[in-house]
């Protein structure tokens, strides 16, 4: 479908048909494998060599060849995370066909889905490192594609530059840790890895440590955890809304799942460095919240309070391995499926309303729960489920009273508050004239443009409600799984809804000062981001490319110089040879005897 799409469609609709029909054929398919994988306890596994070179012949037999293999590993959760990813895509170029009818390039901007799709199914069922980085990579260039899709206006190419330098760096760090675990075990298999990690010879715990922070990074990278989440918060405007969603949700699920599967490496390094993963995924389910407050692009909001769920996910995962035996890790991982489409849902709602206000501002938005009554439920349904997924999440695998969980929990609160505060801005209170826009204007999206969001909110409560089933995480890991006690699940989810009802209360009694206050602390943050970019380019990028300057300029000084020396010198070669050989010979033999005068041992002395 990518070829088809890249090729021979050129018009809008079949561009968008294409798109369709390729990510409903891969949805039938892995519905097909997913019925094929019900009886059957063990995941289907088929191995192909892509190359193999020979580059020793003694030491271990780990290191005698190298070749790089396809493996093709498919367990229920690969199946659940596709199906996850296509459902948010479908729903997103549904979407995307009714509202984004002006957007440029609709051939690139399907084939490239279609592409991102391909990639997500090749990380999803790689066993082998090597082959899962190059189907990351592959992932990574259409994304970056996908949020500079805008490349032609000014803002967006400008903004997309963050989209290209911050994913690379923490891909290249993904790459660096499978690199590393490549040099000291020999093989990126990982059914031959994680049995040999203690065995191998001249294995060492410093070395597992290194690995398992360098492969951390790239995935919270992907994952969008503060403080690597300004690729995805600053295109929230410049990007198509079909693009900004897709890249999040396809990123998210792909990357928890693959965070899931590499924990066995972070295990068995030491205790420090799952506590120091810990640390950082408690700290981003805090600061991005907490960042939503300052500022009032309803987009911005959705992103940071969507990446506090995702660090929730990633904490109970680590969790989970860290109390042995893993008995609730799968569970961060079922409550990132079901953030995935309540994001998408939330972000494509949010774009219906503010093309209908014609505006990206909180504080000039408003009554669209009496305008846009179809929107405003599909955005109210979706951010129960954003606020929610995290309180299920740890009732299953983290305990309230330890100090994690303090932390966790005050990330499901400000989740909670961050993510109504929007609902809240856009859907009451009045709206207000402005210049060139009238509100009596204001009407609902199209039909098809309203439907996607409902829908997508809908499988994000249905995976909500099957990740507190105890059967559906026996399904994903194959294990079995306790009852979670109904005093945890309690306990849990009355802090989320103690912040849903904080919040309802202080914009009940006071939006305009809310918002005011928001938008205070948005500029303040505006000014610090400014000056510390300031400081950067002062003391770090001006010296650098003033180094980079001058050494441009006298390289070419150089040359100059080196091109007149050396046509003096040919210059001088040419009149030697056009000159009379006797007279030449005769004043070569003086300065000889000269030299051999003045440098023998006696004259010297």
């Amino acid at each position: 479908m990518f070829i088809i799409a890249l090729s021979s469609v050129r018009t809008r609709r079949s561009a968008s048909a294409t798109a369709m029909f390729g990510t409903v054929v891969t949805l039938l398919l892995t519905l097909l494998v997913a019925w094929g994988l019900t009886r059957r306890s063990t995941p289907y596994v088929v191995t192909y060599q892509y190359f193999s070179m020979s580059i020793a012949f003694s030491g271990p037999q780990n290191f005698q060849t190298f070749g790089i293999d396809f493996i093709l590993h498919v367990d229920h959760l690969t199946v659940v995370a596709l199906a996850a990813i296509e459902v948010c895509m479908l729903g997103a170029i549904g979407w995307h066909q009714v509202m984004g009818r002006s957007e440029p390039g609709a051939a690139r901007f399907h084939a490239v889905i279609l592409a991102l799709l391909f990639a997500c199914v090749g990380v999803l069922m790689s066993w082998d490192l090597a082959e899962l980085f190059g189907f990351w990579a592959i992932g990574g260039a259409m994304t970056y594609l996908l949020l500079a899709h805008r490349w032609g206006l000014d803002e967006p190419a400008r903004r997309a530059r963050v989209a290209l330098a911050l994913p690379f760096l923490t891909d290249l760090c993904l790459l660096c840790g499978i690199a590393w675990l490549y040099a000291r075990y020999g093989t990126q298999n990982l059914s031959t890895l994680l049995p040999i990690l203690h065995t191998n010879p001249g294995w060492t715990v410093r070395s597992l440590v290194v690995g398992s922070v360098l492969l951390f990074i790239g995935i919270a990278g992907r994952l969008a955890l503060w403080p690597f989440n300004s690729w995805i918060t600053q295109t929230s405007l410049s990007a198509p809304a079909a693009a900004w969603v897709i890249v999040q949700a396809a990123w998210s699920v792909v990357a928890i799942v693959v965070l899931y599967r590499v924990m066995p490496i972070f295990l068995a390094s030491n205790p420090q460095t799952l506590q120091a993963c810990l640390a950082l995924c408690g700290v981003a389910a805090v600061v991005a919240p907490l960042l939503s407050f300052l500022g009032n692009e309803p987009r911005r909001v959705i992103a940071l309070a969507g990446s506090a769920a995702v660090a929730i996910g990633a904490a109970v995962v680590i969790a989970g391995f860290r109390s042995q035996p893993a008995t609730f890790a799968v569970a961060g991982v079922a409550a990132v499926l079901a953030v995935a489409p309540a994001r998408v849902a939330a972000g494509l709602a949010l774009s219906s309303i503010a093309s209908a206000m014609r505006t990206d501002d909180l504080t000039e938005m408003g009554d669209a729960w009496r305008r846009m009554r179809a929107s405003s439920v599909a955005l109210l349904a979706s951010i129960v489920v954003l606020g929610l997924s995290g309180s299920v999440a740890l009732a299953l695998g983290v305990t309230s009273r330890s100090k994690l969980g303090v932390a966790l929990g005050e990330g499901v609160l400000l989740i909670a508050i961050a993510s109504l505060r929007v609902f809240l801005a856009v859907a009451f209170g009045p709206l207000r004239r402005r210049r060139t826009f009238e509100p009596d204007r204001v009407r609902e999206a199209p039909q098809g443009a309203v439907s996607w969001p409902a829908w997508l909110a809908l499988v994000g409560a249905a995976f909500l409600v099957a990740s507190a089933i105890t059967g559906w995480l026996n399904f994903l890991d194959g294990q079995k799984h306790p009852v979670p006690g109904l005093g945890s699940i309690v306990v849990w989810g009355a802090i989320a809804v103690a912040g849903f009802a904080a919040c309802a209360f202080v914009y009940t009694r006071g939006k305009d000062g809310a918002l005011a206050a928001s938008a205070a602390g948005g500029v303040l943050l505006s000014r610090m981001t400014t000056t510390g970019f300031g400081l950067v380019d002062r003391f770090l990028v001006e010296p650098i490319t003033d180094i980079a300057r001058r050494v441009g300029d006298w390289i070419p000084e150089g040359d100059g110089a080196l091109g007149r020396f050396t046509n003096a010198s040919g210059q001088l070669a040419l009149a030697a040879v056009r000159a009379p050989a006797l007279p030449l010979v005769i004043v070569l033999a003086v300065v000889m005897a000269v030299l051999f005068a003045l440098l023998a041992p006696g004259v010297a002395r």
